[in-house]
């Protein structure tokens, strides 16, 4: 009976969590998401975030709170929430990455209307090889005219070096916090065009009303054409172990027309081969106004 009972405990633990383990590959991350959307279809919004949490996760409900005292105080959500990773990345450490895609939301009062976005989440193992979120945010758009192209990225080398020290570790994240600060003081002086230098070529911008716009370009010659001028202040910063990819968030101000809005961000960092951080991904969601 007892071994009965230890191989159905055993086998409920598997089937619990074989959809959030990481084997060191983009296609557990992407499993990880996907499991993290099946839930929310099955048991609910609610129940799929507190099971893919930790103590650490942060979610933007619109500012950056703790998900499980969120989600521990917030009644369930009878919607029907439904999203899909496009594009995923792993650190070299396996241990850190992210994904983006569109999202479905129908409320449970009015089924047959659907509001569309995008989503960035980015996950962390925990000392049992288990993916949990990290940082979920989201932004919304009106119902996408394509479809987009799936891009999941192995890493193309799995050698790091991982200092001991919790100083070295701490000096890591500054180096990041440091770019983004760097970033948003170019802003301030030279506008969009800063664009040019700390985005990857193939950067994407998650901009709110927007589908996701692909190509430093593309997000240059929106900024420009949308007469935006951005301010921004990064609030935070954690780098992959990997130290390959990090991600900032921050608040953000932008004003176009003489009206200022505020919005939060998040920038997801990779390095380059001449050694300099870049932002291959940008998120701005809206804030509470004042």
């Amino acid at each position: 009976m007892k071994k009965t009972l230890f191989l159905f405990l055993t086998c409920l633990f598997f089937f619990r969590t074989f959809g959030q383990v990481s084997n060191g590959k983009v296609n557990s991350l992407v499993a990880a998401e996907n499991y993290f959307s099946g839930m929310a279809g099955r048991k609910g919004i609610k129940k799929a975030f507190l099971q893919v949490s930790d103590e650490n996760t942060l979610i933007f409900r619109p500012g950056p709170v703790n998900a499980q005292k969120y989600f521990k105080d917030q009644a369930p959500d009878n919607g029907q929430l439904s999203w899909e990773p496009v594009w995923a990345k792993i650190s070299k450490s396996g241990d850190w990455g992210f994904t983006t895609g569109p999202y479905i939301y129908r409320s449970a009062e009015n089924p047959e209307q659907a509001y569309y976005g995008e989503y960035v989440s980015v996950w962390k193992m925990n000392s049992k090889g288990i993916w949990k979120l990290a940082i979920d945010i989201g932004m919304s758009h009106p119902k996408p005219l394509a479809q987009p192209k799936l891009l999941f990225v192995d890493p193309t080398s799995s050698r790091y070096y991982l200092p001991r020290s919790k100083a070295r570790l701490q000096q890591r994240e500054d180096v990041i916090l440091t770019s983004d600060k760097l970033l948003s003081a170019v802003l301030e002086q030279y506008k969009v065009n800063a664009y040019h230098a700390f985005f990857t070529d193939e950067a994407r911008l998650l901009f709110p009303g927007f589908e996701p716009l692909i190509g430093k370009e593309k997000i240059t010659n929106f900024l420009q054409a949308q007469q935006f001028q951005i301010s921004t202040e990064p609030l935070a910063a954690n780098r992959a172990h990997g130290s390959d990819l990090a991600y900032t968030y921050g608040t953000a101000s932008i004003t176009q027309k003489g009206i200022t809005k505020p919005y939060h961000y998040v920038r997801i960092w990779e390095i380059q081969d001449n050694a300099d951080w870049n932002v291959i991904l940008e998120i701005f969601s809206p804030a509470k106004s004042n």
